[in-house]
């Protein structure tokens, strides 16, 4: 389901917080006005709602950023 079907980015936000993953929720494109907007669909690495790849880029540690920079 995407927004660009009808659904509002809250109403999707709302479902998102209520059910538990099994396939990753990385998006891809805007909701809002992208007709291609889908989500990864990788299975997620519990407990996360992403898969291994993208659970690796959403939770960096700063620290370590500024050290390879």
């Amino acid at each position: 389901m995407s927004a660009a079907n009808g659904a509002s980015v809250r109403s999707l936000f709302e479902t998102a917080k209520q059910s538990p993953f099994r396939t990753c929720q990385w998006p891809f494109g805007d909701p809002q006005d992208d007709e291609e907007f889908h989500y990864c669909g990788a299975p997620t690495l519990a407990p996360h709602s992403y898969c291994a790849a993208h659970v690796e880029q959403a939770y960096r540690d700063p620290d370590e950023e500024r050290a390879a920079a």
